[in-house]
């Protein structure tokens, strides 16, 4: 390609064209050895379309690209997994094809946009609606009325589920919902893309698109309102129905209702950055004591591994050892992701606390027989024991001993 570039443009181009028809024309699975090194070439052959082609003959890189965006789908069909890195790539080569057809004669709009409505349908992986955004400023109004008159039409003419597990007519319809939504943000209509997520989410929208519903209203009144209608119950729910009504409330100028309404969520939830955001806005000198308060709150908290995670986050190992010393029984040893990080932060300053959850952990895996943990017992328990069985009698004896 280096020695082609040096000749002319014609010769470049017909050697990336060769080199993607034969990447495009395979169909073997790419083993996991092989994958950096297609991911690396398919960059290559990006970067050198849309730098050094596209300097010499920009139609033809644009062609080029739209042959390298098309082929993605197989592509990421063939690797299995590390589809994320590859699919940067084909990314980045749609920023590049908007980018080059901005600068170029744009054309007719509405083939324009069938053209794009072709790729977003074309693939479960290589066929993107990202596509739209990148082409928007070529699409101009009249490209994106048109595609959003044909996805209106296809989301009408697609199936209503047959019933709650009807999981593909849901996607379908959801990718349609998510593609008038993308319009509706590319034309700056909140409106639109309220009645497109609710389209898409039939009636489950709040629950996982609040934020950003909230975030597009122009009425603060009505955003407040939002996160008070049916959602599924979650935590994640929980904590952006939270989140909706205090920008809600930020807007409206009641801060003061704000303010009250991130206690709850802490006193709840033991959240650090609801508490975080509670105490920043306190007047001098007060949010000393709120956080004393909020400590003794985490303390007395029925769920102990909760409030062993805030303490330790919250850097109040006085505390959290403390809570370990007095609940260890309340402690589960089946939450490792909690308790053996807690654990390695306790063990300099209180060694004691540390071997505590040290036990809680080996006891879980031996009371429960978990057979394939029990490596990982061996490993938690410090120095490591010369067998299995002492797992156990050394947790207990370390503990016993510093007590």
């Amino acid at each position: 390609m280096m020695l082609a570039a040096a000749k002319v443009a014609g010769s470049l181009a017909g050697e990336i064209d060769k080199r993607l028809k034969t990447i495009a024309r395979s169909r073997s699975f790419v083993d996991w050895d092989k994958r950096k090194a297609l991911a690396q070439e398919l960059e290559h052959l990006r970067a050198t379309i849309a730098s050094r082609l596209a300097d010499a003959d920009a139609p033809r890189a644009i062609e080029l690209l739209r042959d390298l965006i098309a082929m993605g789908d197989g592509v990421l069909r063939r690797i299995g997994y590390g589809v994320s890195e590859m699919g940067e790539i084909f990314s980045a080569a749609m920023a590049d094809l908007g980018r080059l057809s901005a600068a170029a004669s744009a054309g007719d709009s509405h083939a324009l946009a069938r053209r794009v409505l072709a790729h977003c349908d074309g693939g479960d992986y290589g066929g993107s609606d990202a596509l739209i955004s990148h082409m928007s400023d070529v699409l101009g109004g009249e490209g994106r009325a048109e595609t959003r008159k044909a996805t209106e039409a296809a989301l009408q003419a697609a199936p209503l589920p047959d019933g709650p597990q009807d999981w593909a007519a849901k996607a379908r319809r959801r990718h349609f919902a998510f593609r008038l939504a993308l319009l509706a943000d590319l034309e700056r209509n909140p409106d639109a893309f309220i009645a497109a997520v609710c389209a898409g989410d039939m009636g489950d929208a709040r629950g996982r698109r609040g934020r950003p519903v909230a975030q597009r209203r122009p009425r603060p009144a009505e955003a407040q309102d939002w996160p008070n209608k049916p959602q599924r119950a979650s935590v994640t729910n929980d904590v952006v129905a939270t989140d909706l009504r205090i920008d809600a409330l930020k807007a409206l100028g009641r801060k003061t209702e704000a303010q009250a309404e991130r206690w709850r969520h802490f006193e709840r939830t033991l959240s650090v950055a609801h508490l975080r955001a509670y105490l920043k806005r306190l007047p001098d000198f007060e949010d000393f004591d709120a956080e004393q308060k909020a400590l003794n709150l985490a303390g007395a908290h029925p769920d102990a591994v909760r409030a062993l995670a805030f303490l330790i986050e919250w850097h109040a190992l006085d505390r959290a050892g403390r809570l370990v010393r007095e609940r260890a029984a309340d402690l589960d040893g089946r939450l490792y992701e909690v308790l053996r990080p807690a654990a390695e932060a306790l063990d300099a300053k209180l060694p004691g606390a540390a071997s505590l959850l040290y036990r809680r952990l080996v006891e879980s895996v031996l009371d429960r027989g978990a057979s394939k943990r029990f490596p990982y017992a061996a490993v938690i328990s410090k120095p490591a024991p010369t067998s299995l069985r002492d797992c156990l009698r050394q947790a207990r004896s370390r503990a016993a001993g510093i007590f």
